[in-house]
Parts: structure tokens; sequence; C-alpha cells
């Protein structure tokens, strides 16, 4: 049975406007110009926004993958027309068992200094068993126990800094989108268009959380650096982004969700991110557990694979597939769908 909102959606016709495109002879990660094709034609078939046809190389030696040719830092707005931050977020909450409510708020209330009700006490002992923490710990993003000064890269409307204030943090926000950058202010949050931004204020912060955002920048290095450059000795790096090696991304190809052209210009995997980490000066690197966002990557995906527009609601296949996906995601993290880390600057 098809849903009513399972629109086909062609791709946005047209070429990116011309001279506004730049050649990318070499790997944005580790600056090898030896490369291999990995998906030629890609057009945006997620928020259907960016015209043009994109081409995915996969570098031979550290074996992340970019764009190329890939938009100007100038032209790159134009791809986010019609992006998730122009939305106001109309989902609603699956109902949870008032159990379970209880016990989760209860974590973080005592793991994350939350004032959140209904909770029970218990819930701070249970959550720390594995697995049970694991999606609030990645909801908080691995949070230090002690409330410092955090700036969120690639912070979107703010509601994550919201929730964070929330817990006693003291919040800032960088964020391109001038839509998404007054959503922010209305917050009442302090927000800038670039992390050297804060850097020419001197400002510094405890902890700096990139969150699906280093995909997006055209130099990841720079970025790191000013990152490294922001923290206080101590301070804590998190990072999450899509992985290149990914199972859905071996199953569907070129229609995997997570390949987002042009939005995307780099993708990572295991090896590639955490040496780039360690190149910025960060040490302590770790790989965090994070629930299996499969899914609902693979659901995506296959939309994408019909035609249709992946991020409208549609009915969702379980094929012995996405189950064989899901055991394989927890026996190999190298192929986990995101790559989520935190590091520390000594």
């Amino acid at each position: 049975m098809t849903s009513p909102h399972s629109s086909r959606r062609p791709p946005i016709p047209g070429q990116w406007p011309e001279g506004k495109t730049e050649a990318v002879p070499s790997c944005p990660v580790c600056g090898s110009g030896e490369r291999d094709l990995l998906h030629a034609d890609l057009a945006d078939r997620v928020f259907f926004s960016a015209p043009g046809l994109w081409t995915l190389w996969r570098c031979r030696r550290c074996r992340s993958a970019y764009l190329d040719p890939r938009p100007t830092r100038e032209s790159i707005s134009l791809a986010y027309g019609r992006y998730y931050t122009h939305s106001e977020d109309g989902t609603t909450s699956p109902k949870v068992p008032p159990l379970r409510m209880r016990l989760a708020n209860g974590y973080r209330n005592g793991r994350y200094r939350a004032a959140l009700t209904p909770a029970t006490k218990l819930g701070k002992y249970i959550g720390r068993i594995p697995p049970l923490g694991w999606a609030i710990d990645n909801q908080y993003r691995h949070l230090p126990l002690v409330p410092g000064r955090i700036l969120d890269i690639g912070a979107g409307s703010g509601e994550w800094l919201e929730r964070v204030r929330g817990c006693g943090w003291e919040v800032a926000a960088v964020e391109t989108d001038p839509i998404a950058r007054e959503r922010i202010t209305s917050r009442g949050i302090a927000v800038r268009q670039s992390a050297q931004d804060w850097l020419r204020s001197a400002d510094s912060f405890d902890v700096v959380t990139l969150n699906h955002s280093i995909e997006h920048v055209h130099d990841p290095h720079e970025l790191l650096g000013a990152v490294f450059r922001l923290l206080n000795p101590g301070g804590q790096l998190f990072l999450e982004t899509p992985n290149v090696d990914a199972l859905a991304h071996m199953r569907f190809g070129a229609d995997w969700i997570s390949l987002d052209p042009p939005r995307h210009l780099v993708l990572f995997n295991r090896n590639s991110l955490v040496d780039a980490v360690r190149s910025a000066g960060f040490t302590k690197i770790r790989y965090r557990n994070r629930p299996t966002p499969l899914p609902e990557i693979y659901r995506e995906s296959q939309r994408i694979a019909a035609g249709l527009d992946p991020l409208l609601l549609g009915d969702l296949e379980k094929p012995v597939a996405l189950h064989l996906l899901k055991l394989r995601a927890i026996l190999q993290p190298s192929r986990s769908e995101y790559l989520t880390l935190t590091a520390i600057k000594e």
C-alpha cells in the first residue's frame, strides 16, 4: 500500500550557475591526487533544491570520498533553498510507555543535569547499563559531567542548544544559513556565521560540537584547526558524520541518502576521520556507541531508489536484508551508518 504522501519528485532541471563551481584536484582529507570514480551523475534527490549533476570520487590513499567539481563557497548557499533549517519542526515524538519515560528522564536528570518530569532516580543507574543509555548519550552528545561553555557549529534552529542550556550550559552557535540564524537569535542564543568569527573575538569554549556539519565544509582541516583553537585546555570535541563505508551505502550505492549532493562535499571513513582529528592536535579520540539509524536510512534510500521523495511519509518494507544489515552493523563498527566520536584538547 502506498502512502498518499509518496509523491514522485524529479531532480531539479538545469545546471549549476556557470562559473560557480571549482575543481578539486586532490583529496580534501589527505591531499592525495590518486582517486577512482565512485558515483557519476548524482542529483539532488533529497531536498530537490540544487540543479546540476555531480561526480563523487574515492581517494585511493585515505578512502574518503569528495565531490569534484563542487560549488564554490560563494555559491553553495544555492543548494540550501529548501533545506530542513528553513522549516519548523512539525514532527511529533512517539508515545513512550510511562515507566520507560520515567527511567529515561531519570537518566537525563542524573547524568546531564536536566530537570525533566516525570522521572525516577532509578533511571540514573539503569541508563548506565549498555546499550540502555546509548540513545540519550547521543542525544546529549556525551557532554562532560560539569557544565561550562559550549559552541555548536552548524546549529540549525538552535533547538539542541536550548535543550542543553536547560542543563546549565552557557550556549553559543555557528550557523551559515541566515533564516536559521534568525531562529537561533529568537531563542536568545549568540550566533555567528563562522568559527573564525568566534576566533576573532577571542572567545573560548569547554565543548565544541560538530553534529553532521563537517561533511558540508570545503576545508575540513581548516574547520578542525579552528575548533582546536577555540577550545580551552581539557576541552572536548563531539563530532558525528556519515560514514562512506556504511552498510546502506554498500546496499543502495548512488541511491544512499547520505550522499546528499551537492551539500555533502566530503565523506569520511573511520580511519580517515581519526587521522583528520588527530592532525588538528586532538588526543584521547574515542568512538562512541549509538543506536543504529539503519531503519530510517534504509527506508529513505529505498524511496530514492523508487524515485520518491525520501523525507515524506511512506510504508517501509522490512526485508530480511534490513535485519541482516542491523546485525552486521553491531558486529562491524567500521560499517556503521554514522561515525560518532569525542576527542580532547590537552
